[in-house]
């Protein structure tokens, strides 16, 4: 279970990819110290025909003497001009001579056909091992082509100079203590970065059980401009989102309960009042249930709409429509109860005005809900203003008003179900309050939106857009 946490899987990442890049790098670096150790050391080996001359020397003297005593002297001279050590390896592979004194070499071995040359060396510090790859050597031959031993000229001198296999093993200690240092750091690095990162991720994990528990208040701080604080600015709008929709949701049950609530009460007690005799059934009595059952109808014809329209399963049969009829026809229909309030309609629309793509029905509900509106807030002798625009391909339509205007709170929340301005909840101000939300969900359904302009004292604009119809 462990393994599975990104705290425990992250810094492993880390340390593998630091692993394979080090060794990468180790492999490469060696390998190139190595290509160019021995370039180096070619330019700096000693000339072919030095070599020859000395294997030529040392030949005879090997033919005249019988033996290689006396060959140090002539090793030294020779490898003090060339700035070298030289040492000479008999026919039966064992140490002969060389410029340091005997005593400095032990036991050789010659591999690779003189490729590869391992010698014990002996110094002040110890007795170690010297390999050398592809060293200098001649062979030294007598007189009748017969092998006598094979000089060899190594990249060392008695006083310490540059060794070959020496470097390398020594750049090669060097970078596994590099590499070591490196993937410590690595690791440290990657703990405390992983650290950082899984920090908020563990803190949005708790929030978010938290509110699957039905804690709908949480939230994360959010710090920084990158992934993770785009991911916990996301989850805070998810919970902003979320618990306002449980409120929207609250607030609908409270709201149809009020709702139905007072058309019910009065139908009940006109209903017992006629039951016990209280009241006598006339006409006006009869018209009084009559209206409250219609009142009822319509608040349930609306809740169904707008249920209808916000789960995207509103029926339309839309067609090309001539606006300025169905304007006409609407206003017509509340000129009775505009005259009441002597409250003047004027509809303002140009003559090349295109047909909109709509539904006759619910472009009518739309028109009725906004004329509705301005009519009950229009003072007495004010006047209301229809007016339509071709832009960008749609119809904007705007619906102004001359009464006392909103304050500037309101306005965002005037489409949102059941929300009205006055807190007293009167119907005189504007029934249940769902009028315009079904206008914001009904424009949205035909593909065009909804706005409100307002401002204390000089009265509102309420506007929708429809699309133009094709021809």
């Amino acid at each position: 279970m462990l393994f599975h946490s990104l705290r425990v899987r992250l810094p492993l990442m880390v340390a593998a990819v630091l692993a394979i890049v080090l060794g990468a790098v180790a492999l490469l670096s060696t390998r190139v110290v190595s290509v160019e150790l021995r370039q180096y050391l070619a330019s700096r080996g000693p000339r072919p025909e030095d070599l020859d001359a000395l294997a030529t020397e040392l030949a005879a003297w090997r033919q005249r003497t019988g033996s290689w005593s006396g060959a140090h002297a002539i090793l030294a001279a020779a490898g003090g001009r060339m700035e070298r050590e030289l040492l000479v390896v008999g026919a039966d592979g064992r140490f002969a001579a060389a410029t340091s004194p005997d005593e400095t070499y032990g036991a050789v071995r010659i591999g690779e056909g003189g490729r590869r040359l391992s010698i014990m060396r002996r110094t002040p510090h110890g007795t170690g091992e010297l390999e050398l790859v592809e060293p200098y050597h001649v062979t030294l031959t007598a007189a009748g082509g017969s092998a006598l031993g094979t000089l060899f000229s190594t990249p060392a001198t008695p006083q310490g100079g540059i060794s070959g296999g020496g470097l390398v093993g020594r750049i090669n200690r060097a970078l596994l203590l590099a590499a070591l240092a490196a993937g410590t750091a690595g690791l440290l690095l990657s703990f405390a970065l992983s650290r950082r990162i899984l920090r908020p991720v563990e803190a949005l994990t708790r929030a978010a059980r938290r509110m699957e528990a039905g804690d709908l208040e949480q939230r994360v701080a959010v710090a920084g401009r990158d992934e993770i604080a785009g991911l916990a600015r996301a989850f805070n709008a998810m919970a902003e989102r979320r618990a306002t929709a449980e409120r929207l949701r609250r607030d609908l049950v409270s709201d149809v309960a009020h709702e139905l609530r007072s058309p019910l009460t009065s139908l009940r007690c006109q209903l017992e009042a006629l039951q016990d005799g209280l009241a006598p059934a006339t006409p006006e009595a009869l018209e009084s249930l009559h209206e409250e059952a219609r009142l009822l109808e319509t608040l349930i014809d609306d809740l169904q709409d707008l249920a209808l329209a916000e789960a995207g399963q509103l029926e339309l049969e839309r067609g090309p429509l001539d606006l300025a009829r169905e304007v006409d026809r609407a206003v017509k229909a509340l000129r009775p109860r505009a005259a009441e309030k002597e409250v003047r309609i004027e509809i303002e629309f140009p003559s090349d005005l295109p047909a909109v793509d709509a539904d006759a029905r619910r472009l009518a509900q739309i028109l009725r809900n906004l004329l509705g509106n301005a009519v009950t807030h229009a003072p007495p002798g004010g006047s209301i203003r229809v007016k339509a625009r071709a832009a960008d391909g749609n119809v904007e339509v705007t619906v102004e008003d001359s009464g006392p205007g909103i304050s500037a709170e309101h306005l965002p929340f005037l489409f949102e179900r059941f929300y009205r301005t006055d807190a007293s909840r009167s119907r005189a101000t504007g029934g249940a309050g769902l009028g315009l939300a079904i206008v914001k969900q009904l424009a949205a359904a035909h593909g065009g939106r909804v706005w409100v302009e307002s401002e204390v004292g000089r009265g509102s604009v309420f506007g929708f857009s429809l699309p133009v119809a094709r021809e």
